[in-house]
């Protein structure tokens, strides 16, 4: 949302709030545009968890080893998290609509050569590329909704759909992964063909044209180079970690090499006259609160969505296929709390939404710390999967609503591309410290004797005992960043 020289209008010692500016006329569309761009993320949020329980069947069918089966969906972690905030500045600059069609189609025909692959090589380079075409189509997604939806309440609304649209997908993901994993793995990637061909469809057919700005041009090469290269070391450290540990000299270089490199991004931002990134995007406080709002929730949902299905395969003998049923409750409750939660945000602003859905996710927490050796669907996972859709919901609303509330038209897509880049790292973040603490404790109870089941349970459950830290930020986030943050409100509302 737009607001006007907010530096002058409010003393130090206010707060930054959601009032709403001045709103232009509404697209007769924009509920269409809405549908467009949410099949857009939708497939992007698929592809980053269908993999989850396809590993044996990709092993046996194109002879992929096990450090190439994780490469899977790191290179896609690994280049979308990496390239996000160039291909924000892209939509900004070249034009939301064309960045979206660009990478719309490179994803359709990236998903076309997965499903193609008959080598590892060719599988990763396939995955390699959607992760680059969904860096381009996610933030230019974003950013068609923020500039399409004026209207603050209507603007709430268009999030819940969007907040909604990324759990059911990654929800939806493991259950497609299952369902093909029991007849052919190809058709995980094929299925985004024809909805990639319907979705450029609608998107020529709706969206807008957007004008390039006559003030800002794309002369920060030098940002884009030192942006990119520290976010892909960044990430490759992260991912990378859980199979050469936190202390290895590969990750503590990656690591060495992205503070060097992202460290220079800010003094070259600093000194730009049209920087990738403009820096007093960091003096508002609803992009850092929405940002690590979006790294936390992120940070807490993927090792879910990647450990749990060990336990279900590997301790209950779960199918593929089963496995990714028992999501469900997370997938119906995603669909049936947003419309609810599209219009709670407007009467109990964002700081009490965001921490509704961190009280749900730490129900979440204490059914996973106590994940039993055997246990029945109806003891364990169904609470587990119910929790875990309710206080996705809920977080994955207020964020967005809170960390766009003051970009403008010039910036909207790089402040959607900031806030998918904080999803993309906290969620390979998240893996990596969970893997880390399941491999240690899986070391220690195997080196004692115990079963591989019973090491994979006390594994788990300290991986599942290290969310409790990303539990506790996001609630101080909530507590101190929404702090202050009011209710969106229509102009309608306001009379």
């Amino acid at each position: 949302m737009t607001t006007d020289s907010t530096e002058a209008r409010l003393a130090p010692a206010e707060l930054p709030v959601l009032d709403p500016a001045p709103v232009a006329a509404a697209d007769p569309r924009r509920w269409w545009v809405l549908v467009v761009i949410s099949f857009a993320q939708f497939i992007i949020a698929i592809d980053a968890s269908v993999v989850n329980v396809m590993g044996p069947q990709l092993q046996h069918a194109i002879h992929l080893t096990t450090p190439g089966l994780q490469w899977v969906m790191n290179i896609y972690v690994l280049l979308f998290g990496g390239l996000l905030l160039l291909g924000g500045r892209l939509a900004d600059v070249v034009g939301r609509k064309q960045v979206f069609l660009g990478g719309l189609v490179l994803f359709t025909l990236a998903s076309l050569a997965a499903g193609l692959a008959h080598t590892e090589g060719q599988l990763l380079t396939a995955r390699a590329v959607q992760g680059i075409a969904a860096a381009a189509l996610s933030p230019a997604s974003l950013s068609i909704l923020v500039t399409t939806f004026t209207d603050p309440a209507e603007r709430a609304k268009a999030f819940g759909v969007w907040g909604s649209v990324i759990g059911v997908g990654a929800s939806v993901g493991t259950i497609i992964g299952g369902a093909i994993g029991n007849s052919d793995w190809r058709w995980a990637f094929w299925i985004n063909v024809p909805v990639g061909v319907v979705v450029a469809a609608g998107a020529i057919a709706l969206v807008g044209r957007s004008v390039r700005s006559a003030v800002r041009e794309a002369t920060d090469t030098l940002g884009a180079l030192t942006a990119t290269g520290g976010l892909v070391l960044l990430v490759y450290g992260i991912v990378t970690s859980s199979t050469h540990g936190w202390t290895a000299g590969q990750t503590l270089g990656s690591f060495a090499g992205a503070v060097v490199l992202l460290s220079a991004f800010l003094v070259v931002e600093s000194r730009s006259a049209a920087p990738l990134l403009p820096l007093r995007l960091f003096r508002s406080r609803t992009v850092v609160a929405g940002s690590l709002g979006e790294f936390l929730t992120a940070a807490f949902m993927m090792p879910l969505f990647f450990l749990i299905p060990l336990y279900l395969q590997d301790v209950s003998g779960y199918s593929p296929l089963r496995t990714g049923l028992a999501w469900l409750p997370t997938s119906i409750g995603l669909m049936l709390l947003a419309p609810v939660a599209s219009q709670l945000v407007g009467r109990i602003g964002p700081r009490a939404m965001y921490l509704l859905g961190t009280a749900f996710l730490a129900g979440v927490i204490g059914v996973a710390v106590g994940i039993p050796m055997h246990a029945s669907y109806v003891s364990f996972m169904l609470p587990l999967s119910a929790l875990f859709g309710a206080g996705l919901v809920f977080c994955l609303i207020a964020t967005p609503v809170v960390g766009t509330a003051d970009a403008t038209e010039e910036d909207a897509g790089t402040t959607s591309a900031l806030l998918n880049a904080s999803t993309q790292i906290g969620a390979a973040f998240g893996i990596a410290v969970s893997v880390t603490l399941l491999n240690s404790r899986m070391t220690h109870e195997l080196a004692h004797g115990a079963s591989a089941q019973t090491a994979l349970v006390h594994g788990l459950r300290a991986a599942f005992l290290g969310l409790v830290v990303m539990l506790a930020l996001s609630i101080v986030n909530g507590l101190v960043g929404f702090r202050g943050l009011k209710r969106p409100q229509s102009a309608d509302m306001l009379g």
